[in-house]
């Protein structure tokens, strides 16, 4: 006998739901006060999501958002900064790290749950692959956009079949240092990011895509999908964790818990990201692209020490909170390649740090980068 899931077939909802609703569903999964579930939905209006490690100021150009109502969400989850609206179908998977099916580490979850929507596109007649460690691509066209994360010993993913896409919106809502820059983007977007319209010239009903896909996630799990409805107790923490994910505090969070290095750092121009402020003392600020992700590293230097630094960027870090104990194991460190490196060497090990694509010597490589030219 196949083992029963929830299945919560939600439809569109509220934008900032879209975010909040798997936290929500982790936590009541983590108390067993329900059992592991899939939800299919998508926004109601557009929305605007950024990755748990990212700077908002850096990643979006907020006030654009405000002006045109187009709320801003921070998600606890890691990537980057997109666009969202009802033109892309969610699918998010909430699993106990306890289930057997379900692998514990990053780069395995992916690789397994990513096999129901890979199927579901593949049965549409949109030959894609399995690209690690989150994408799903076609001729190098990424298709849906996926990520990882955890509520205590719950496991989460999220992603989306993206059935039309609004290219013009997504690059007006980044931050660019140019409107010839934003040209650029527009152009590379395009490049990169295709959809279903795009590939079959057609729009698919989404009753239809989320027919194959609880039928897939069926065959790849072995699993039997119940529809189901919220109960009352996750209906209480949605609207709990809605106060937390409306606040100022946990959208610039990032940038909050550095404000005296951010308010400094506002000397930077786009040209220039060094400038010495006195005699030893100087504020830099680099972007390294690793393999797992953008990592963005905004420092003082006081006598070739690191004085402050905040690391952000679209990057997976696991345990997500332990990149501000990373900060403060590397802040005080001298400048040098081995040093830094060991330190962040030891702390992946002492934590079991999971950051697939994106290691120690990363790190080291964004830090010496904004100093390079000290």
């Amino acid at each position: 006998m196949s083992e029963k899931w929830r299945l919560l077939k939600l439809g569109g909802i509220d934008p900032i739901e879209t975010q909040i609703m798997y936290e929500a569903v982790a936590t009541a999964r983590e108390r067993e006060s329900v059992s592991d579930t899939i939800i299919f939905c998508w926004p109601k209006v557009p929305l605007v999501c950024i990755g748990y490690h990212q700077e908002v100021q850096r990643e979006i150009d907020y006030d654009f958002c405000q002006k045109n109502n187009i709320p801003v969400v921070r998600r606890i989850l890691g990537g980057g900064a997109v666009y969202l609206d009802s033109g892309q179908l969610f699918y998010q998977i909430i699993a106990s790290e306890d289930n057997p099916k379900v692998p514990n580490t990053i780069d395995k979850l992916f690789a397994k749950l990513l096999q129901a929507p890979i199927l579901t596109y593949q049965e549409i007649g949109i030959p894609v692959e399995y690209k690690p460690i989150n994408d799903i691509q076609i001729q190098g066209r990424k298709i849906s956009g996926n990520g990882v994360g955890k509520v205590a010993k719950v496991n989460i993913l999220t992603g989306n079949l993206i059935i039309n896409f609004n290219y013009e919106q997504m690059v007006k809502i980044l931050k660019v240092p140019s409107e010839k820059f934003r040209d650029k983007v527009a152009s590379s977007l395009k490049e990169r990011v295709t959809t279903i319209f795009r590939e079959i010239g057609n729009e698919i009903d989404k009753n239809y895509l989320m027919e194959l896909l609880k039928k897939n996630f069926e065959k790849t799990l072995t699993i039997e999908l119940q529809e189901d409805q919220l109960i009352e107790e996750e209906t209480i923490i949605l609207n709990n964790l809605r106060q937390k994910y409306l606040s100022r505090e946990w959208l610039f969070q990032t940038s909050l818990r550095h404000s005296k290095l951010m308010q400094k750092s506002q000397v930077l121009s786009e040209t220039d990201r060094m400038v010495k402020i006195a005699t030893g003392v100087y504020i830099c600020e680099s972007v390294f692209k690793s393999e797992g992700g953008v990592i963005r590293a905004t420092m003082e230097i006081l006598d070739n020490k690191i004085r402050d630094i905040l690391i952000s960027g679209d990057f997976e870090f696991f345990p997500k909170e332990r990149l501000v104990e990373l900060e403060k194991e590397i802040t005080g460190l001298e400048l040098n390649e081995t040093t830094l490196t060991n330190k962040i060497e030891q702390f992946y090990k002492i934590y079991d740090i999971q950051a697939p694509g994106t290691l120690p010597q990363d790190f080291t490589r964004a830090i010496l980068l904004a100093a390079q030219n000290i």
